[in-house]
């Protein structure tokens, strides 16, 4: 659960893992919690918001492609359009160019997607990591203005 002056280590975060490639949740959950992360997982558009209904992450990785090639980005859009989780990092990763041709990234000004990462996959564990650990701290520092 997020608490607004808890320490946001890799010890202490949660990050919850929206994607419905149960293998890439496995093998994320197994890097993450072999560093000390909590990790959760949701495979689809319902359990991922009904999960965030009950308990908010520090975190969320989010696959832009679930069940509909929409969910993942209505799933972005809902999160920065609500006060209670528009503050949760979302690191978005996705194999969305490889597969339709599409270009996606972060960029200033998109109303409909604003993740506060995004990388392509196949994703290296070395760069979920830094991904992870890079808005954690940036968050951390906001939180201490």
């Amino acid at each position: 659960m997020r608490g607004n002056n808890m320490d946001r280590s890799q010890s202490t975060a949660k990050v919850l893992i929206i994607d419905d490639d149960l293998d890439f949740v496995q093998w994320a959950r197994e890097i993450l919690e072999r560093r000390s992360f909590a990790v959760d997982g949701a495979h689809n558009l319902e359990q991922a918001m009904d999960k965030l209904s009950r308990e908010k992450p520090d975190l969320i990785v989010l696959d832009i492609m679930l069940e509909k090639l929409s969910d993942g980005l209505t799933i972005c859009y809902r999160l920065k359009q609500d006060p209670e989780l528009r503050d949760i990092p979302v690191f978005a990763i996705s194999a969305i160019s490889e597969k339709t041709g599409l270009r996606l990234g972060v960029k200033e000004g998109n109303r409909y997607f604003q993740p506060d990462a995004y990388a392509e996959k196949p994703i290296s564990a070395a760069h979920l990591l830094h991904g992870i650990e890079k808005l954690l701290k940036k968050m951390e520092w906001k939180e201490g203005e």
